[in-house]
């Protein structure tokens, strides 16, 4: 199963009003550069053109000129850059060193290069092109005080959320370790070195979802999986905590190279040898919303109550481990897929 990833919803430029967009590339603008000179004409109508006139100090005694046009596109093609060049250059007396175009959504690499060529031969030295992705980098890592200002993002927030998304797992996580494991004289640690579950004061625990409303009855007409249900535990790992999920039967090879097979099935036991796996369904801390370590009248265990917010399931991934032995994990870049009898070598999915 792969991980879920976090993401951040792309900014709507588009939403912007034309007036509202304008002022925003002022904004960016207005920081990136030793401007001596800076003008916003298209607020006013009538801007010949040009949005935003400026001049740029080079060094000592040199300066250059910057015309810069704010499109509001929902798509740019060729056309319409090349027509956003010639609306700059139309009433110019002098053809600008620069010109930069910033247009509100993303463009192919073949319109941006026409734009590029297409600008250089119209005589401007230095054409720029800011696309919608460029717009949002320049956001994010230079003006987050733009960010809240037009979009209602914050820095500050989202840091204070993740600090207390950090405090709120490792609160859970002591809770967890309070409340089912056993105190430590009453652990017998030669057990645990290839039985994790054996400092567990439970070997079970209840798994709800917290908007299940079935217990203790068993909701059958649900699909996928059930509202609440028995697990054995595991051991706790970085993340969070490990439940059996069921028993298997595998078979690995002298490379370590291994595959589950179904119960009876026949392989070449010359080149494997016979392995019994546990299939464990990792839950985070993230997941866990609150656990009862009591239990009640009908399952006298600890009950963990928890979000399914991983596909429908409390799970972030699945790990197989060796049952027998000393238990680590079995390294997923080293399962194949057992052909059929007669078949010379393992497919590796490496």
């Amino acid at each position: 199963m792969v991980k879920p990833t976090r993401s951040t919803n792309r900014l709507h430029f588009s939403d912007l009003d034309p007036s509202r967009f304008e002022d925003l590339c002022l904004g960016l603008i207005f920081s990136m550069r030793p401007w001596i000179d800076i003008r916003h004409y298209g607020r006013l109508g009538s801007d010949g053109g040009v949005d935003i006139f400026a001049i740029e100090r080079v060094e000592e005694n040199t300066n250059r000129a910057w015309y810069i046009q704010c499109r509001r596109y929902l798509a740019a093609h060729q056309s319409t850059l090349k027509q956003a060049v010639d609306d700059s250059l139309e009433k110019a007396e002098v053809i600008p060193e620069v010109l930069l175009v910033v247009v509100a959504c993303d463009v192919t690499r073949a319109a941006h290069e026409a734009f590029d060529k297409y600008a250089k031969g119209k005589g401007i030295a230095t054409p720029f092109l800011w696309t919608a992705s460029v717009l949002e980098a320049r956001l994010y890592a230079e003006r987050k005080d733009l960010l809240f200002s037009y979009f209602d993002i914050s820095a500050v927030r989202e840091a204070r959320q993740r600090e207390a998304s950090i405090t709120r797992n490792l609160a859970i996580k002591r809770r967890l370790k309070t409340e089912l494991l056993k105190i430590p004289k009453e652990v017998d640690w030669k057990k645990v070195t290839g039985h994790p579950y054996e400092k567990f004061a439970h070997s079970e625990a209840i798994i709800h979802s917290i908007d299940d409303n079935s217990y203790p009855d068993v909701d059958s007409q649900k699909p996928g999986i059930g509202g609440w249900f028995k697990l054995e535990v595991w051991d706790f790992y970085f993340n969070g905590i490990a439940f059996i999920l069921r028993v298997e039967e595998g078979i690995q090879n002298c490379e370590g190279q291994w595959s589950i097979i179904d119960y009876g099935q026949e392989f070449d036991n010359k080149k494997y040898r016979k392995i019994k796996l546990y299939r464990l369904g990792r839950i985070p801390f993230r997941n866990i919303v609150e656990v009862d370590s009591t239990g009640d009248e009908c399952y006298p265990q600890p009950h963990i109550y928890c979000r399914f917010a991983d596909g429908g399931q409390p799970y972030e991934d699945f790990q197989y481990v060796y049952a027998e032995g000393y238990p680590y994990p079995l390294e997923p870049n080293l399962q194949f897929t057992l052909e059929p009898k007669g078949q010379k070598s393992p497919r590796n999915h490496k």
